[in-house]
């Protein structure tokens, strides 16, 4: 297992092994991180013939000279991805190479499989370290491989309601492909959230340059919802990403980023959409994409179609997911400062000037 500085990687070897892997998730790939983490960096494991069988993605920032793992932008969950079922000691040394090459670490979010698998193993390396910080966040997948009757009936009743409620606003989806249609959903997002969260300025202009690469890629979906006065209320981006591990074909589409213009919030029209995307995404075998190193079809191919809610932390959002029958995902964000005193000290200095001048 080796570090690989961004030139050295063969992307690839990369791309191949996230495709094939269990862990298997759009933000791994080399094209996404050339997006949101330009200098990214990598952990890679090799086989004998130099083929990548496990990589962990390191969202490298630098900043004083000091480099640091910081998660980047529309990217949810990272960590360790494997063609192969890693033994414990070899996750282990993810973990503890982790910590020998990065004295600094804001919180880099692992996978809901490595959660999975490999608990004791986070334990056991994290929990002891004095200024070290393991968090347990949690996700919501719902599989969409049946019937969408069955799925409907695992609602919540008081979801069901409301989508036969906002029947009656007879709510209409526009989809959109031009890069700048991302503009209106940023403007709600914007006029919503902007201020009370704090989001970087960085945002909207990585924002736009990834829906161009998913449209590229043919993986996104940009849809609008209008009411029945012909007003855009909320808009969504949902995007597509696909595995082949072992004989499990896996279609993920991940809710990735939605808004709604204020004044219309709460008229439903987003857990209307949602419902209507189940019903079209239930029960499809989907066959892979050329472009993702697959080209095969074969009866012995079990298919699987999720959909990844990327719950936000805060309940209310969490029930809302909930409420459609999903099933509750946990995975690991891993937080630590082992960077000397003095630094630390200099840190806290340059912080609180900047405090004072803003």
């Amino acid at each position: 297992m080796q570090h690989f500085k961004h030139h050295q990687i063969d992307k690839k070897k990369w791309d191949k092994c996230i495709s094939s892997s269990k862990e298997n998730i759009i933000y791994a790939f080399s094209w996404y991180l050339d997006c949101v983490s330009p200098n990214w960096e990598g952990f890679i494991l090799e086989d004998n013939e130099q083929n990548y069988e496990a990589v962990m993605p390191l969202p490298v920032k630098k900043k004083y000279g000091i480099s640091f793992l910081q998660q980047p932008l529309f990217v949810q969950q990272l960590g360790v991805f494997s063609t192969k079922k890693l033994s414990t000691s070899e996750f282990k040394t993810f973990l503890i190479l982790l910590q020998k090459k990065f004295k600094l670490v804001s919180n880099y979010p692992f996978n809901t499989t490595n959660c999975e698998e490999f608990s004791t193993e986070f334990e056991e390396v994290f929990h002891h370290k004095v200024d070290s910080n393991l968090k347990n966040f949690k996700n919501h997948h719902l599989s969409v491989q049946q019937n969408y009757l069955k799925i409907r009936q695992n609602y919540k009743r008081d979801t069901k309601y409301r989508i036969n409620q906002a029947q009656k606003q007879n709510f209409k989806i526009i989809k959109k492909t031009k890069v700048d249609d991302i503009d209106l959903v940023w403007q709600f997002f914007e006029e919503s959230v902007f201020l009370e969260n704090g989001i970087s300025n960085q945002a909207k202009p990585v924002l736009k340059k990834l829906f161009h690469i998913l449209k590229e890629k043919e993986l996104a979906e940009l849809v609008y919802i209008q009411n029945n006065e012909k007003k855009i209320v909320s808009g969504v981006l949902l995007v597509k990403s696909k595995s082949l591990y072992q004989e499990n074909s896996i279609t993920k589409w991940i809710y990735l980023f939605n808004a709604a213009k204020p004044t219309y919030k709460r008229d439903e029209s987003r857990r209307w959409f949602l419902d209507k995307f189940i019903q079209e995404k239930s029960n499809q075998e989907e066959c892979f994409l050329n472009g993702n190193n697959f080209d095969i079809q074969s009866e012995d191919i079990t298919y699987e179609t999720i959909l990844d809610f990327e719950s936000a932390q805060e309940k209310e959002v969490a029930r809302f997911y909930a409420s459609f029958g999903s099933e509750e995902k946990t995975f690991f964000v891993v937080d630590y400062n082992e960077l000397p005193f003095y630094i630390k000290l200099a840190q806290e200095i340059i912080q609180f000037i900047n405090r004072k001048i803003l």
